[in-house]
């Protein structure tokens, strides 16, 4: 996998864990599936270490992560990047975890 496919294949993982509308236990086992070193983006891999220390208090918004990154350190990181849609092309039964007829 080239450098310019594998960034975006993080973002977009990224993207879904920050996603809402995707179901929890989806996004569970996306971050159990990519285990504590997956990223190779540096920036990619401190925002995945923050979603994994948020994402068992609950939802995560925007600025929970903002909070996070600041207290890490990291004050200048664009959250707002991992909270665009990541599902939007998946059909709904997919983002839900639900089938739908």
């Amino acid at each position: 996998m080239d450098r310019k496919t594998k960034f975006a294949a993080e973002l977009q993982a990224l993207r879904t864990l920050c996603d809402e509308r995707v179901a929890r236990n989806l996004r569970q086992n996306l971050i159990q599936s990519l285990g504590p070193r997956a990223f190779s983006e540096p920036e990619h891999q401190v925002v995945y270490e923050s979603i994994r220390a948020l994402f068992p208090r609950g939802p995560i918004s925007m600025e929970q992560l903002r909070v996070h990154l600041n207290n890490r350190g990291f004050p200048d990181t664009d959250v707002e990047k991992y909270f665009q849609p990541a599902a939007a092309e998946l059909p709904s039964g997919e983002r839900t975890g639900k089938v739908t007829p």
